[in-house]
């Protein structure tokens, strides 16, 4: 979070989160940052809170007459007696020297004499920790329309121009004004105070220092784990009014990370919920970009980083946030279940004017908000002070487009400083209004070519000072907010000038936090993978067994009398492959992914694990899929360019998720969500690209069909393409969110048995009803017959891996759905297929 401007470089982290290339060779990082937190008591939380006293009262400073026991010592080793000087004949000085006062950079022998007095003030005895922290929500009592309830004409009405202001000592409408007056004098008191002193000081004081950043990149993410447990985990694990979830089984959690590099925040997101949670950052490029390769504790393959299309980060502009918005809302159908915003800048030497400079920030990370979070979503804010008009404004408007607010100061942020976080609970469904007013109260701040001209008000005084209960929130959170600080700062000043100070309940404190925020007591650790091999044994001890399996390539469908293949035309599933031979950069073989670009593809031939370097295909750790490298085509003609992607076909593990035993159906599925949570949209494509190990490969999984609808289904879909070279071809359509749709030309069917190997599976023509028949007992039962019908009847990864067929199209007029040529006996056409099911099965294909 360093910049000289407000306008120009903004950068949207605080210096705790400008992390050194030390992280990449596993140091931690000593942070010299600004950040600090305190409680916030409120008799209103809905939970009891255990109060932890400060039981350590203040140190008595050493007297000056005192010496050590080691010094005493050597001191009477060297003649040294009490009363008398030192020297031979007793000359020297009597008393102890002095002990230096001053402090930092300040002139040698200053008296700092209002850091004393601050200090003086400080009562170690009335500080009570609040864990966890009280909390109070805001219920907006206009929600029940599903609509804010303002109109434009009052939206217009209540705006407020003028010149620019930059005094904040006297905004207290919304506070106590001697509160405020206490906060911005004791602020001043470290004016004079050097960087280290008041950093040694502020860590030794504050009570939850020993937390630090925990398993993860830096404290924000502690941050988050912290918020996450105050509100009952709702920001990972979102329900719905009736306390129902609001991600279903079988979907992703959207998430939005917004002003946050290097993405402490979506770290602990990710790790809270691993692969099924896609994010999408968008943050300043430079010093203060995301740093995804240094996280450690969630996995960032499902993280799509976007910088707007003017490729910067700025999210004043306009056509940034305009263009992020669009990039969201069109992969997520509806938006995200929850955005967060942690924007933030240096303030060196402005520290009293935070608020005001911070306005614009706050404004437009409300605006992506209101733009990409979905109806009943959250959103949360990092704001500093919130005594300016400007500020408690936004906060209205927010207050009334969520169903309820809550402005909280979590104990993982530092007491001293002025950081809070603005809460914002389910999401109205029309906030368009209020939206598109923003954003033009953006745009003209923005585009104004006068500097001293500023817009002061978003909601007028009478009109926030009318809703009692929203003026008495605003109020009592500011007072009771601004009264921890005051302690804090003036316990820093204590420990300032008493350096023997110590803070005694910290290893406490984080024991406590820990596991109330449900984090690990550990630190933040770079893995050692090791090699494939002890790798893949650790994910799956019967590895070795599979191995030989693993080696042999798929059977051939050859035979076209295919009920010698299929007994039951109800065991079998396909799906459309896109390669003839698996060879060069478009293999089809197990990839074994150990986190990022870190694959391997195992080499039937070696019977071992190569790493793939011919295509760069990026998956999380723990991932192990049987998948093939396709030439999807975009454009026809000469303008046709290839691309290559990874289609999943059958996975044992996704992203550490066992999933072997689950039915080929159920794996297809999570295969299906796996994709959709990496696959990102491509960026910087052109003519001449082929997807090579510049750009990462796009992931998909295949679409699964059942033998009966291989006529129907399956051929009516097919279309014909004209390639760049050679004759026209079919082609398997693509759809695409974002990028244009592609096609491939499928090279055969890879068929897929989901039964398993000792039942075929039937259909009843007296009662409609499949049943299962073992081919060795001869015994015929319906599922519920079974304890356990799923998993004594479903072929497990290994099992359809085994049995699985592959029909090759050599000829083009094997597909051909009347042959007229002479058929080759050793050779499957598609009206085989048309026959083997009229015959056996009697569908119709008119």
């Amino acid at each position: 979070m360093a910049s000289t401007s407000t306008e120009s470089s903004i950068l949207y982290k605080d210096e705790e989160a400008q992390l050194d290339s030390s992280y990449k060779k596993g140091k931690r990082k000593h942070h010299t940052t600004a950040d600090d937190d305190a409680d916030q008591p409120d008799s209103k939380k809905e939970h009891q809170a255990a109060a932890i006293p400060n039981t350590a009262p203040p140190a008595e400073p050493s007297s000056f007459a005192s010496f050590s026991e080691k010094s005493v010592r050597i001191m009477q080793q060297m003649g040294y007696k009490a009363g008398t000087g030192l020297g031979k004949a007793g000359q020297g000085r009597v008393d102890l020297i002095e002990t230096s006062s001053q402090k930092g950079r300040s002139g040698l022998g200053m008296k700092l004499n209002e850091l004393n007095t601050a200090a003086d003030q400080w009562d170690g005895a009335v500080e009570v920790l609040q864990i966890p922290e009280v909390c109070a929500w805001l219920k907006n009592a206009s929600a029940a329309a599903d609509d804010p309830g303002i109109t434009r004409e009052q939206l217009d009405a209540w705006i407020k121009v003028g010149p620019r202001k930059l005094v904040i000592s006297d905004e207290d409408k919304y506070c106590q004004p001697d509160i405020l007056q206490q906060i911005l004098a004791s602020k001043s008191v470290f004016d004079n105070l050097g960087a280290d002193d008041m950093r040694k000081a502020r860590s030794k004081s504050n009570p939850f220092e020993l937390i630090k950043s925990n398993i993860f990149i830096n404290r924000a993410a502690v941050k988050m784990a912290n918020m996450d447990s105050m509100f009952d985990f709702m920001l990972t694990k979102p329900v719905d009014r009736a306390g129902k979830p609001l991600v279903k089984e079988n979907d992703l959690f959207y998430f939005a990370d917004v002003c946050a590099g290097p993405g402490g925040f979506s770290e602990y997101v990710l790790w809270r919920n691993g692969w099924r949670a896609k994010g999408f950052g968008f943050t300043l490029k430079g010093p203060c970009d995301f740093r995804l390769d240094d996280f450690t504790a969630g996995s960032p393959e499902t993280f799509d980083a976007y910088y707007g299309p003017k490729e910067d980060g700025n999210i004043f502009d306009p056509a940034n946030i305009e263009g992020f918005s669009e990039y969201v809302m069109t992969q997520t159908e509806t938006g995200v279940h929850l955005m967060m915003a942690d924007g933030g800048f240096s303030v060196e030497g402005q520290e009293n004017q935070q608020e005001i400079l911070s306005k614009q920030l706050y404004l437009c990370q409300m605006i992506v908000a209101l733009a990409i979070v979905r109806p009943e979503g959250h959103f949360v804010m990092k704001v500093f002070d919130l005594f300016t008009p400007f500020s408690v404004g936004l906060v209205y408007l927010a207050y009334r487009c969520f169903r309820e607010i809550s402005i909280c100061k979590p104990n993982s942020s530092r007491p001293a400083n002025s950081e809070r976080y603005l809460v914002c609970k389910w999401k109205l469904p029309q906030t368009d209004l209020i939206q598109r007013h923003l954003e033009d109260v953006n745009r003209q701040m923005f585009n104004c070519g006068k500097k001293n001209i500023d817009t002061l008000e978003l909601v007028s005084e009478e009109v926030l000072r009318a809703d009692a209960r929203f003026y008495e929130y605003i109020c009592t959170s500011n007072n009771t907010i601004g009264t921890n600080q005051i302690r804090a700062l003036l316990k820093i000043a204590a420990y300032c000038k008493n350096r023997e100070l110590a803070e005694t309940r910290q290893m406490e404190v984080k024991q406590k936090c820990l596991a109330l925020w449900k984090l690990p007591d550990g630190i933040r650790k770079f893995a050692n993978k090791g090699d494939p091999d002890q790798y893949v044994q650790k994910l799956y001890k019967d590895w070795k067994n599979l191995t030989k399996e693993v080696c042999q390539v798929e059977k051939k469908l050859q035979n076209a009398e295919l009920k010698t293949h299929f007994q039951s035309a109800y065991d079998w599933c396909f799906v459309p492959i896109g390669n003839a031979e698996s060879s060069g950069k478009n293999i089809r073989t197990i990839l074994l992914g150990k986190g990022g670009k870190e694959v391997y593809r195992f080499d039937t031939k070696q019977c071992s694990w190569l790493p793939v370097t011919d295509v760069a295909i990026e998956l999380p750790q723990g991932t192990i899929i049987y998948a093939e490298i396709v030439r999807e085509l975009q454009g026809q003609g000469k303008s046709q360019i290839v691309i290559n992607t990874l289609h999943i076909i059958d996975a044992m593990m996704l992203g550490g998720e066992n999933i072997r035993r689950l039915p080929l159906r159920q794996r297809m599925a999570r295969c299906h969500q796996f994709a959709k949570a990496l696959s990102k949209p491509l960026k910087g494509m052109n003519a001449d690209s082929s997807n090579g190990s510049a750009v990462t490969v796009q992931i998909r999984a295949k679409k699964l069909y059942s033998l009966f609808d291989i006529e129907h289904v399956f051929f009516k879909s097919l279309e014909t393409y004209q390639l760049k070279t050679g004759p026209p071809r079919l082609g398997y359509r693509l759809r695409n969110v974002i990028d244009a749709d592609r096609f491939y030309v499928p090279y055969g069917l890879l068929f897929l048995k989901e039964i398993k190997p000792d039942y075929l599976k039937s259909l009843s023509t007296k009662w409609n009803k499949h049943y299962y028949f073992h081919v060795k007992t001869k015994v015929s039962l319906y599922p519920e017959q079974f304890e356990n019908a799923e998993a004594e009847t479903m072929a497990i990864f290994e099992e359809t891996f085994h049995s699985r067929l592959l029909w090759k199209w050599d000829i083009e007029y094997q597909v051909d759905p009347q042959v007229t040529e002479a058929r080759s006996s050793d050779t499957v056409y598609r009206v085989d297929f048309k026959q083997y099911l009229e015959t056996h099965y009697g569908q119709s294909f008119n």
